[in-house]
């Protein structure tokens, strides 16, 4: 596919969405490199990986699960995308890529809105309900560790301004990746900290991100005691090795970096930086190896989906699943799309997750997925 390019400089990459009402439509900024990429109006569902080298950029949304159930994820997620408009940051350039005639882009002001907005569900129960099963799963020895996750609704007055919520989350998440899909009057936004895989040539990148500790409050932890901490060591080194193994399953070529702290806006992550050498799997054969990892699933991975699909009451479509872009040439990156939300009118449907070991505790899990929460509620 032939796309032309035309210098285009705006202050917000938002401008450039919001020329585009309507039509089907993802936002992307990589806060880590400085990146940006909007796409709008569908071009083409890509159907492989020799199939995706005719478009320049290609957007890949998974969902968690392989089936979806619930309506408001319908046909949400597990394809490849090329759009007709795309607007690029990257290497000191900006520009606009169009296929086909090109459209006036209209300069817009981002304006911010200060939401208004109830929590209009109760899900305590089921959370003690999901929480019960796990760990009796874990004491009994079926399996190391599970990631359970919540569903909020929070509902508002006035339909949701997903433009200044997207303003708001690249302000507020340095090191994050701000991201926003939008089709058939449905906005999937979130601001992930963690990579599943990145792709650039031959070098393969992953983070394992687990263990979790607050940064403010009454409860807040010094970086010395999280580092330390014995019950975040396990949950993080289960999900380290199981990224290694994996990686070597593939190539012997695997490197293991030292694991240190990840450093969010209201919360501390242990990270570890796991790299490989492969030219053997593209971009979305690793992130279909890898996904999910014990950081999104549990581990053994299919006893703990199996645990999931029976005792959480909720569907969790494309929260946690991969998402992110493909050059032609195949390099690009997928995240885990984690502290992210659905947006549909006047309803907003938060997402929140979090590791159980044999030392977790049901009311601390669940104060750890509000903090968590908080990284969409601040947006508000």
């Amino acid at each position: 596919m032939n796309y032309k390019k035309v210098p285009l400089q705006l202050d917000n990459p938002l401008e450039f969405w919001l020329n585009f009402e309507g039509e089907e439509r993802v936002f992307w900024v990589d806060r880590q490199s400085d990146r940006v990429v909007v796409g709008a109006k569908r071009l083409a569902v890509v159907k492989d990986d020799e199939e995706r080298k005719n478009y320049a950029y290609v957007f890949y949304g998974g969902t968690f699960f392989p089936t979806v159930k619930d309506e408001k994820w319908k046909d949400m997620g597990h394809e490849m995308v090329a759009f007709t408009h795309y607007y690029i940051v990257e290497n000191g350039e900006s520009f606009y890529l169009h296929a086909g005639d090109a459209v006036e882009i209209q300069r817009h002001r981002i304006t911010r809105v200060d939401h208004t907005y109830t929590e209009t569900s109760n899900d305590k129960q089921d959370w003690d309900t999901l929480m019960d099963a796990i760990l009796t799963s874990i004491h009994g020895g079926k399996m190391t560790k599970v990631v359970s996750s919540r569903e909020v609704e929070f509902t508002s007055p006035t339909p949701y301004q997903v433009v200044s919520i997207l303003d708001r989350l690249v302000e507020n998440n340095p090191n994050c990746f701000i991201f926003g899909y939008e089709k058939d009057g449905r906005t999937f936004v979130g601001a992930s900290p963690e990579i599943l895989v990145r792709h650039r040539g031959d070098e393969i990148l992953s983070y394992a991100l687990a263990g979790t500790a607050p940064k403010f409050g009454p409860k807040a932890w010094t970086k010395e005691r999280f580092l330390g901490d014995h019950k975040n060591r396990v949950e993080h080194e289960i999900v380290r090795d199981r990224i290694v193994h994996t990686m070597r399953q593939v190539t012997d070529d695997v490197s293991v970096g030292e694991t240190g702290i990840m450093e969010l806006s209201r919360l501390y992550h242990l990270r570890t930086i796991i790299t490989a050498k492969d030219s053997t799997k593209s971009l979305i054969e690793w992130g279909q190896l890898l996904h999910p990892t014990p950081a999104l699933g549990g581990e053994p991975r299919e006893a703990a989906m199996d645990l999931l699909v029976k005792y959480e009451a909720h569907e969790r479509g494309m929260y946690a699943a991969p998402f992110g872009f493909m050059k032609d040439m195949g390099d690009g990156i997928l995240v885990v799309a984690i502290r992210s939300a659905l947006i549909v009118g006047h309803h907003l449907y938060a997402y929140a997750g979090c590791g159980v070991v044999s030392e977790s505790n049901s009311d601390e899990e669940y104060e750890e997925t509000i903090n968590k929460m908080g990284t969409i509620l601040d947006a508000l």
